[in-house]
């Protein structure tokens, strides 16, 4: 049936598309309109803090029967969790630099790490921190290859300098962009450092660090390693930084102004960040130029490492975070054309090391979740209490003011949440009041 309009006919058509008939000529003009094609689907992104291996976690590690180091049960507690996002990320804080392995001040760890950090289900090893430089130029090369060898992509330091500065990773038909950038010490000096250490000249092309003294001018060129990603194909925009003040709880000046202005000049989606050794604030930025919210953990603790109450009385350093983002991909006749940050989770977790009765330590990194105090390692152990003072102080640092969700994850950012707190239906339509 046609229906009367003021400048034409339209007729209806079942396959969801329109006929457009002029009254001048009917015949002639027609314009199909099909619908588009519009999906949506989320994505995760998941990242642990500092993986570190001191001397007294070589030796609980060590297997004298074999001779060899084995790893995977420190992180037996967490694998399920690591494995169920769709892109892992952790901070490799130690060098495999091969011949015997050595804990603090110059760590080298067994490569065997590096087969059990990607048992455990991480995807990217960042090797961008102040210990990267402990084994010379020599381990800064062997680390990348054991990593990559061992299926991990390394972002951080390359083995050429004609590789460039950021990595693309496919994440379920999205590519990802990930950038790694540790702090120096070079201070007011001409001579680039790392930790004290001089860069050598060969590799100064292919390690990644900034200076902290000059950051304004340093974050440029982070920033430009981040915009040549996205002009390479990336999607989603990861930036990692080692940073920030050893054991300081909160971000210091120079944190928070690069923060920002990497927001400012970039499409950066998340910030991930640690090296304090302790858990610092994560919260949400506003990117007025894109129109959209930005992730920024300014610290997320030890992952693993023998720092603790007993070694340094501090008992901060114990815990972590396995820092979470959820992306809504939207793609409107099988191309991107929006993403949006719908959710940011902080994951408490806690290192618990006790006896095995043989005069060797256990070392396990506990998720504190769910009814984590039927772990089976608290119950060993002894050490509930412990591992309930961590949940409390893990929520203090990431935020006083944030919530836990049903799983135990303290809830930094929530679309949906937001959208019912503030006058809205979960499809972002504003309620009639």
């Amino acid at each position: 049936m046609f229906l009367a309009v003021t400048a034409a006919m339209v007729l209806f058509l079942s396959a969801g598309a329109y006929l457009l008939l002029t009254k001048e000529d009917a015949s002639k003009k027609t314009i199909f309109a099909p619908e588009k094609k519009v999906e949506s689907y989320e994505i995760s992104l998941l990242c642990a803090g500092d993986i570190m291996e001191h001397e007294p976690q070589l030796k609980a590690q060590y297997d004298a029967a074999s001779g060899t180091y084995q790893f995977d049960n420190n992180y037996a507690y967490v694998k399920d969790l690591i494995q169920a996002a769709d892109l892992s990320l952790c901070n490799v804080e130690t060098v495999f630099g091969g011949g015997q392995p050595e804990g603090y001040p110059l760590f080298n760890a067994p490569d065997s790490l590096a087969e059990a950090i990607k048992n455990a289900g991480f995807d990217v090893a960042f090797t961008a921190n102040n210990h990267m430089l402990d084994q010379g130029g020599e381990g800064v090369l062997r680390s990348v290859d054991v990593l990559e060898g061992n299926g991990l992509e390394a972002v951080g330091s390359k083995t050429t300098p004609e590789e460039p500065n950021y990595a693309l990773v496919e994440v379920e038909d999205i590519t990802v962009g990930l950038v790694a950038y540790t702090y120096e010490t070079t201070g007011s000096g001409s001579r680039r450092l790392i930790n004290g250490l001089p860069v050598p000249q060969a590799l100064s092309d292919q390690i990644c660090s900034f200076n902290p003294a000059r950051w304004e001018a340093e974050t440029e060129k982070i920033a430009a390693d981040l915009n040549q990603a996205q002009a390479a194909g990336a999607d989603v925009l990861v930036c990692y930084l080692h940073w920030g003040e050893e054991y300081h709880t909160q971000p210091s000046q120079y944190q928070t102004k690069m923060a920002e202005k990497l927001i400012a000049d970039t499409s950066v989606d998340v910030i991930f960040a640690s090296h304090p050794h302790v858990l610092q604030p994560a919260q949400i930025l506003y990117d007025q130029a894109e129109e959209k919210n930005v992730a920024l953990f300014y610290s997320m603790g030890n992952f693993i490492s023998n720092q603790r109450s007993e070694t340094l009385g501090n008992r901060l350093t114990e815990d972590g975070i396995l820092a979470q983002v959820d992306f809504e991909i939207t793609k409107t006749d099988d191309a991107v054309s929006k993403i949006e940050l719908v959710r940011s989770t902080a994951l408490p977790t806690w290192v618990n090391r006790y006896g095995d009765g043989t005069g060797k330590y256990v070392y396990e990194i506990l998720p504190l979740t769910g009814d984590f105090e039927s772990l089976a390692s608290l119950t060993a152990s002894g050490h509930v209490d412990k591992a309930r003072q961590s949940v409390v102080d893990s929520l203090n640092l990431i935020g006083g003011g944030y919530t836990k969700d049903e799983k135990g994850r303290i809830v930094i950012f929530d679309k949906v949440a937001w959208l019912l707190a503030n006058g809205y239906d979960e499809n972002g339509m504003k309620k009639e009041s």
